[in-house]
C-alpha cells in the first residue's frame, strides 16, 4: 500500500516537473508569457493569511521567500490534481490515455482562469494581466503540458 502511495506521489511530481520544464522551453521560445513565480508565491502567502483578493497582486507588499513558497505549493497542487485524475479515471473505469490526460490537464485551467487570476486582480481568464504577460494562453499551454506530464507520470509509475 505504501508503494502505491509513493508511486502516486512520484507520478504527481513527474507531471509537475514536465509542466515546468516544457513551460520553461515555451517561455524561452517566447510562446508564452506567464506571471513571475514571485507573484504566485505572494498570492499563496496572501491566501494563507486569509486575504486572497487583490486589486493587483503586484502592488501588494512583497513577502519574504515568495519563490520558495510558490514551488512547494505548486508541486503539492500538481500532485493532488494528478492523484485526483488517477482516482477519477479508475473510479469511472476509463483507461488512462494521452487524450484523457490532456483533457484533464486542460480542465485544470478552471483554477487559474476562474479563481487565481480574478483574485489576483487580473480578471477572469487573466484578461487584465500585467503588461508583457499573456495569461490566458500561457495557462492554456502550461496546463496542456501538465496533461502530458500526467500521462508520462502515470505510464512511468503505475502499472
Amino acid at each position: 500500500m505504501l508503494l502505491k502511495w509513493l508511486h502516486l506521489l512520484l507520478a504527481g511530481v513527474i507531471a509537475t516537473v514536465s509542466m515546468d520544464v516544457l513551460s520553461a522551453i515555451a517561455i524561452r521560445l517566447r510562446l508564452i508569457a506567464p506571471l513571475s513565480p514571485n507573484l504566485i508565491g505572494r498570492w499563496f502567502v496572501s491566501v494563507a493569511r486569509a486575504h486572497p483578493f487583490h486589486e493587483d497582486i503586484a502592488r501588494a507588499a512583497p513577502g519574504s521567500h515568495e519563490v520558495a513558497i510558490a514551488i512547494p505549493v505548486h508541486y503539492a497542487i500538481g500532485t493532488f490534481l494528478t492523484a485526483l485524475f488517477i482516482f477519477l479515471a479508475n473510479r469511472i473505469g476509463w483507461p488512462v490515455s494521452v487524450s484523457l490526460a490532456l483533457g484533464f490537464g486542460l480542465c485544470t485551467n478552471v483554477f487559474p482562469w476562474l479563481l487565481m487570476f480574478p483574485a489576483m486582480g487580473y480578471g477572469f481568464f487573466g484578461a487584465h494581466g500585467p503588461e508583457g504577460t499573456r495569461l490566458f494562453v500561457s495557462s492554456l499551454v502550461s496546463h496542456v503540458f501538465f496533461g502530458v506530464g500526467i500521462w508520462i507520470g502515470v505510464r512511468m509509475m503505475l502499472p
